[in-house]
């Protein structure tokens, strides 16, 4: 006699298939963008690359563009009410490669590997989803950040007065 036992087959998922990240829909805009800039494209060997990589390239005008653009998530970042601290931390992100990306093509190589559009939508999910927790990591990368620019102006200031004094002497 047939078995009439109507058995339903369980799918069997991949161990290796990627999963899609599910975007909350306050941050649609937001992961769009920051994907668009940062991670768009993939070479072979897997390195990601966003058009802010292609923009950077152009002398002068491409690194401005790329800054105005990301300005776009910390402005997102602020309608959400998202901490000063961290809105900081953003603005600090987009400054570091700006600041970088000036550099002809070493630049252009931070640039493409910083990706701080996906920074600041990592930080801005992280915010949405454990304010607390995130709080205390942004305050200690400004803190970090505010030393490391005081020591990167104060010594070679520091070094400039010494040099100044040896010739003073003579």
């Amino acid at each position: 006699m047939p078995n009439n036992s109507n058995s339903v087959a369980i799918p069997r998922y991949r161990s290796d298939a990627l999963t899609p990240e599910i975007v909350d829909p306050r941050l649609a805009d937001v992961e769009a963008l920051a994907r668009w800039l940062d991670y768009a494209f993939t070479l072979p060997g897997g390195f990601q690359f966003g058009v802010a990589g292609i923009v950077g390239l152009i002398p002068g005008i491409g690194d401005v563009m790329d800054a105005v653009l990301s300005m776009y998530i910390i402005m997102r970042a602020v309608k959400l009410r998202i901490p000063r601290v961290a809105v900081a931390r953003m603005l600090v992100n987009v400054g570091i490669e700006s600041l970088a990306g000036t550099v002809p093509v070493i630049g252009n190589l931070f640039d493409v590997a910083f990706k701080a559009n996906r920074r600041n939508y990592h930080l801005l999910k992280s915010h949405l989803s454990q304010p607390e927790r995130q709080r205390k990591s942004d305050w200690w990368f400004i803190l970090l950040t505010l030393a490391l620019l005081v020591v990167s102006i104060g010594l070679p200031i520091w070094g400039l007065v010494e040099v100044f004094k040896l010739f003073a002497k003579h």
